[in-house]
């Protein structure tokens, strides 16, 4: 055999691509795969949302997926079927249907029923028989490896999200993360290594550079006037992280990072239930500090990184079997 044979499905957006390439990167380190990455877009939202409530009688999955997706199947059958992301779920059921391969989903499930899925991840318990929680969510390889301890001056990452997922970030919020950043910077001795966003708009780094003196910042990237990919080579540099609890991607991959980290959310914050679910099973795991905008200056950062579960070891322990036993 030359590897098992999996189509990584995607719907283009980076978050649910990076889970799919987690999983797909897991089982990368213990057995050979030919990934083909599908690409899909949904067609129509109405024939989408009748296949979820009609998804247990289907018997032509071929003629639902031309329904609802733009989408052009390689050649041959895979083994596995990989996706994140609501609009992949009914892909991935039908598919599988149509293919005989096992699918495997990370995240909620949406309302689609369990017995279409072989394996779904989450990081908060679905009380279904084909979830396995994780301690975390999948990333790719080269992020699910903690960083060595810092050797270089004392850094504090900082990662700067914005409006979004329940969260609202009002200009008292912005003044009060500037001053709490520097009052924590200060009192650690510590110079901050900051990066805004693409969520987090002109307004609000005008803010945020007016209430962090230039004195604190060893490098800032100000999104949206000259932004540029550094969060990871911030994270090596630091000793710690500050992170805006409206970006679990952010959050998720400074943890990750091994580096002691603290999420912080401004007055409004209204995350969805699986959201914070999420929060506080990393807080109850001691992964993770939380607390509001106001409070981050008075934060006692721990002086050690923790340890990182390793995820995705534990990924590739539930689904090595699978795929053997339902390889055709």
């Amino acid at each position: 055999m030359t590897g098992y044979v999996v189509w990584l499905l995607s719907d283009g957006a980076p978050g649910h691509l990076s889970q799919s390439r987690g999983i797909v990167d897991a089982l990368q380190a213990v057995t050979t795969l030919r990934v083909v990455t599908v690409p899909l877009k949904v067609r129509s939202s109405l024939w989408k949302r009748l296949g979820r409530f009609f998804l247990p009688w289907i018997r032509d999955p071929g003629f639902w997926l031309s329904r609802v997706y733009d989408i052009i199947l390689p050649e041959g059958r895979p083994h596995l079927l990989v996706s994140s992301g609501a609009n992949t779920l009914l892909a991935s059921a039908l598919l599988a249907r149509h293919t005989g391969a096992a699918n495997v989903y990370s995240g909620t499930l949406k309302g689609y029923h369990p017995d279409a899925y072989h394996c779904v991840f989450t990081v908060t318990p679905l009380g279904v028989p084909v979830n396995h929680v994780l301690p975390l969510p999948p990333v790719p390889g080269q992020l699910s490896r903690p960083f060595p301890p810092a050797t270089g001056g004392k850094r504090l990452a900082v990662l700067v999200g914005g409006d979004g997922a329940g969260y609202v970030w009002r200009t008292g919020d912005w003044q009060a993360l500037g001053r709490s950043l520097s009052e924590l910077a200060r009192r650690n001795e510590a110079l901050l290594l900051l990066s805004t966003s693409r969520r987090t708009g002109a307004e609000a780094e005008r803010l945020l550079q007016d209430n962090i003196p230039a004195e604190l910042l060893a490098d800032a990237v100000w999104w949206s006037q000259a932004p540029r990919p550094v969060v990871r080579d911030f994270l090596a540099d630091a000793f710690g992280v500050v992170v805006t609890e409206d970006s679990l991607t952010m959050v998720a991959e400074s943890i990750y990072s091994g580096r002691p980290s603290v999420a912080v959310r401004p007055a409004e914050a209204n995350a969805n239930a699986n959201d914070e679910g999420a929060l506080q099973a990393y807080t109850h795991r001691s992964l993770l500090q939380r607390c509001l905008v106001t409070d981050l200056g008075s934060i006692k950062l721990p002086g050690e990184s923790h340890a990182v579960p390793d995820v995705p070891a534990e990924i590739a322990a539930v689904l090595l079997p699978l795929l053997e036993k339902t390889a055709p």
